[in-house]
């Protein structure tokens, strides 16, 4: 039987030069959706400010969020517009045929140039981070007496759905603890070393932790693990570093590595990566099943490698091109200034709270820190008051953290009750007169 994708590959190449030029003229195809909106000049960050909607409302509310969710560029939000309004002219399969063979080379090689790939389709495009560590989680057979080793700030996607899979079919988990104010890069690579033996078949570890903005030297863990025991699947949750940090993921030699572009990136919702070494994609199977972006189910096998998890039946497709224009922007600020000022931004705002007398779970060693600062609270009435101070007194918007657990609300609560710390995300739309402002929220609270 003749599947879609020969189908179309027949009739592909004629399609392309009859109807490429006509299809471009009309706006159903774009080279660049969001090329007629000039890039800001590196390191001009107000006018990066001006890319987002809120810097224009007359009451502005103002994030300090980005660990859970940022605004969308308008540059995001008008490319996923143009691309909506473009396959909503046309959804038959040609016209969609053709803009997916465009939108996703651009796309992929914008990937492999934002993360340091050689390829951009050693990535899967998937819908966010909970999607890609699911995949890992479910995605290897375990005997009983197999070991899975954790970090304890990961994030749930992470680390309690390990526990749901384990209740399925027995293995080990051990779960590691990391000093809060670490001194060395030792300090949080040995306690990892110490929980490897011969049964270990992963470890898996969130970059930043979204709990306390504990960085962990992502590139010099992976290396020891893989040192110590080659074998060993390792996986990198970058929830809380894609677009916050310069990656280089050839370089980190993780097997894995999971985000979504909601976040730091300041891209679109409901897209996400799953980053695949190509030698060890195979050792995964993925969880879903279904079309692929070629319309072609997979009857002759599942692909070798990212693609595999790419089979995931219909998609909006028109995130594709807004993610493009996403990237884009990065790539034209620099990653590494981004993180340079997520990194000024993040060190301005703990220097603030400490001299106002708080304590942070954040560490006070800059080497493993960024844009994440949690600040202890000395009871929870206070957490309560500083956050809703933050909000309806500053038009700033925060997080609560509980335990390991982040929180967008709580009711008052009662004496005895565990202690609430105050999430803060600065970020490159971000300003000084914002972190003064956050200082001062919670120092009269």
């Amino acid at each position: 039987m003749i599947s879609r994708r020969r189908l179309l590959a027949l009739g592909g190449a004629g399609l392309a030069a009859a109807s490429g030029g006509r299809l471009l003229q009309a706006g159903l195809v774009s080279e660049s959706a969001s090329a007629a909106t000039p890039l800001p000049t590196p390191g001009d960050w107000p006018a990066v400010r001006r890319e987002f909607a809120f810097a224009e409302a007359a009451a502005p509310k103002i994030p300090l969020n980005a660990a859970n969710l940022t605004p969308p560029l308008r540059r995001v939000q008008q490319a996923y517009a143009e691309a909506s309004s473009r396959l909503a002219a046309d959804v038959s399969f040609h016209h969609r045929a053709l803009f997916l063979q465009t939108e996703l080379a651009r796309l992929r090689g914008l990937l492999a140039q934002h993360l340091g790939l050689a390829d951009g389709r050693d990535v899967a495009l998937v819908r966010n981070t909970s999607e890609a560590n699911a995949t890992v989680v479910n995605g290897f057979d375990f005997a009983p007496d197999d070991e899975v080793v954790l970090w304890d700030h990961n994030h749930h996607t992470n680390n309690r759905s390990w526990g749901y899979r384990r209740a399925r079919r027995p293995f080990v988990c051990k779960v590691v603890q990391l000093p809060e104010q670490p001194r060395s890069e030792q300090a949080l690579i040995e306690p990892f070393l110490a929980a490897l033996t011969p049964r270990t078949r992963v470890v898996s570890f969130s970059e930043l932790s979204n709990i306390s903005g504990l960085r962990l030297p992502a590139a010099a863990l992976c290396k020891a693990i893989h040192a110590a025991r080659p074998e060993v699947f390792v996986h990198v949750d970058g929830a809380q570093t894609w677009g916050a940090i310069a990656l280089d993921l050839r370089a980190m030699d993780c097997d894995s590595y999971s985000s979504s572009a909601h976040k730091w990136l300041m891209g679109p919702r409901e897209l996400g990566i799953l980053y695949l070494r190509p030698e060890r994609a195979e050792q995964l199977q993925p969880h879903t099943v279904g079309y692929d972006y070629e319309f072609n189910y997979p009857e002759a096998g599942l692909p070798k490698g990212a693609a595999r998890f790419e089979c995931l039946g219909q998609r909006n497709d028109a995130l594709f091109p807004a993610l493009s224009a996403a990237l884009e922007f990065h790539l034209a600020l620099g990653p590494a200034a981004i993180e340079a000022r997520i990194h000024a931004l993040g060190k301005s705002l703990r220097q603030q709270l400490r001299a106002a007398g708080f304590e942070l779970r954040t560490p006070e060693d800059e080497r493993y820190a960024l844009g994440i600062s949690v600040v202890k609270m000395p009871e929870p009435a206070k957490a309560v008051a500083a956050f809703r101070n933050l909000y309806e007194q500053h038009g700033l918007y925060a997080a609560y953290v509980h335990d390991n657990q982040v929180l967008c609300d709580v009711p008052v609560p009662t004496e005895g009750e565990p202690p609430l710390a105050i999430r803060l995300c600065s970020h490159v739309y971000n300003s000084e007169a914002d972190l003064v402002a956050a200082a001062e929220a919670l120092r009269s609270s």
